[in-house]
């Protein structure tokens, strides 16, 4: 039925003040919901400030295609994006962040176009828009400035993408598909292997009907196998490092029995789809999940049934059958992982498949009798408010407070305010923190290293004029400042100077979090 002009500028008003909302949402208070950085924040910032003023990073690596840090790699795609935003904009807790919003929007923005050209439909869009603005998932990915969230704008791209390219849109498409899972390769370290798999359910999807065989769905592999030409060349330059830290946390690390494997295997990848992880409680960890509820609102739990309904009633469309396929495939990366378990990050490529499939749910619900399709609506809508309402409440108000461990709130505010009463002495730092060098680093920004050096926190704390010492054989440095975590023996004879504490809940909606003690800065005598 073909709305009135006046009826689809309501709509369309409707639409473009969602996206208003939204857009504030992603960029205000980002170094306040949460507060603090976490180590990977303060790392990957401090790692795109040198390669923005230097074009090397905190070892000296010449503009390195991986980063070390602490032990581990971190992913290109967000710290070259920061590296760029720096050019014009300072080094602070939301530039680091600003990446993540921006991504975050870009998810929000492929998906709304998917819904839009699967349904050519204001109100379908409308309710799409709110239900990806409002999902827990997406939103705090879009807060945390870590990598994993320009896999997931990546892989919506590609998703809208092959949404026109298997619709009959030219080959360009395709390539556009292609580039942009090639990118999603070097995004987040899920994304080596999920890609290989997307391509896999891709090809399956794409010639279920045989006379598809030979179409231009092929030309989408020619940047994936670029991008695996270069991960391959890059791993041979630097044999296991792409595995290090797999190796360490894998399903297999235990060098287990095939059987037991096959069982953590399943057991891991069932709790991805389960309601406990998906709607009730979400991921253990307050860095990666609110923790006020689950990844998803409920109001999405119907839609992806309905979504799952519509998919089976399309089976004869390619890209319905590589959502399906995709949804899939999406957790197996996660499942091959042993620690933390459910891990929102890892499995973080699940969400706009399951995104796609509600969206589907929407449309299918379009085919209801007016009475029955009103209703829905007006249900759907009224739950999807009042969740992400709540949510949206809780985000602002108690997680702050919930997630400041997980976060180290305070680590940064104690050194700077320590180094300024330190009066040009060298500043001690406790090796019970967590890597206290970085967030260092991440504040005073020291020149990198100008030749390659060791993964070490060396040459950064001695530009710093910054020690690491054990805390319980402080050195005899009568008159120096120490920073301290509060676990840590009190130095014999010092003089206490402040401490940092988690800050209190400004508004909750079940039990306030409790206060801890994080930090104490002593003087030494």
């Amino acid at each position: 039925q073909l709305m009135t002009p006046r009826r689809r500028a309501r709509w369309t008003t409707a639409v473009v003040v969602v996206a208003v909302l939204i857009v504030v949402r992603n960029l205000a208070g980002l170094d306040s919901a949460p507060l603090g950085a976490y180590v990977d924040e303060t790392s990957i910032g401090y790692n795109a400030w040198a390669i923005s003023t230097h074009a090397v990073d905190e070892h000296g690596a010449h503009l390195p295609l991986y980063f070390t840090a602490f032990g581990e790699y971190k992913n290109p795609v967000y710290i070259y994006t920061l590296s760029a935003l720096l050019k014009v904009l300072p080094l602070t807790v939301v530039t680091e962040r600003l990446p993540a919003a921006l991504f975050g929007l870009l998810v929000c923005l492929f998906l709304t176009l998917i819904a839009w050209r699967r349904s050519r439909s204001l109100p379908v869009t409308l309710m799409a828009l709110a239900l990806l603005g409002a999902t827990p998932w997406l939103t705090v990915e879009s807060r945390v400035g870590f990598e994993v969230i320009s896999m997931l704008a990546a892989v919506s791209g590609a998703l809208w993408c092959l949404s026109v390219a298997q619709d009959g849109g030219r080959l360009r498409w395709y390539v556009g598909a292609g580039c942009l899972l090639a990118v999603s390769v070097f995004a987040y370290s899920t994304g080596r292997v999920a890609v290989a798999l997307l391509v896999v359910a891709l090809a399956v999807a794409e010639i279920t009907g045989a006379r598809r065989l030979l179409r231009g769905w092929l030309i989408s592999l020619v940047p994936v196998a670029g991008a695996y030409a270069l991960l391959w060349a890059w791993n041979l330059s630097h044999p296991g490092a792409l595995l290090a830290r797999f190796n360490i946390i894998s399903i297999t690390a235990d060098h287990a029995v095939l059987s037991t494997v096959i069982g953590r295997f399943a057991g891991n990848y069932l709790t991805y789809f389960g309601p406990e992880f998906l709607f009730i409680q979400g991921d253990h960890r307050a860095r990666q999940a609110t923790q006020f509820g689950g990844m998803l609102l409920w109001v999405t739990l119907p839609l992806i049934a309905a979504g799952v309904v519509a998919a089976w009633r399309q089976r004869g469309q390619p890209f319905m059958r590589f959502i399906v396929l995709g949804t899939l495939a999406a957790p197996v990366s996660a499942a091959l992982t042993q620690e933390s378990v459910p891990h929102a990050l890892r499995a973080s490529l699940m969400l706009p498949f399951l995104l796609v499939l509600a969206i589907e749910g929407m449309i299918l619900l379009r085919e209801l009798t007016p009475t029955w399709r009103r209703a829905a609506a007006t249900g759907a809508g009224l739950a999807l408010l009042v969740q992400g309402v709540l949510f949206t409440v809780d985000m602002y108000a108690t997680w702050p407070a919930r997630s400041a461990l997980d976060f180290d709130a305070g680590e940064i505010d104690a050194i700077t305010r320590a180094s300024a009463m330190s009066s040009g002495a060298q500043l001690l730092l406790s090796n019970t923190l967590d890597q206290p060098y970085i967030q260092a680093a991440f504040t005073f920004r020291p020149m990198p290293p100008s030749s390659l050096t060791d993964d070490s926190a060396g040459p950064l704390l001695g530009a710093m004029n910054m020690a690491l010492v054990d805390p319980a054989m402080p050195p005899a440095r009568p008159g120096a400042i120490a920073v301290l975590s509060s676990g840590d023996p009190v130095p014999p004879g010092a003089q206490r100077l402040f401490d940092e504490v988690t800050p209190a809940a400004s508004f909750a909606l079940g039990s306030k979090p409790t206060q801890y003690e994080t930090i104490v800065v002593y003087r030494l005598r």
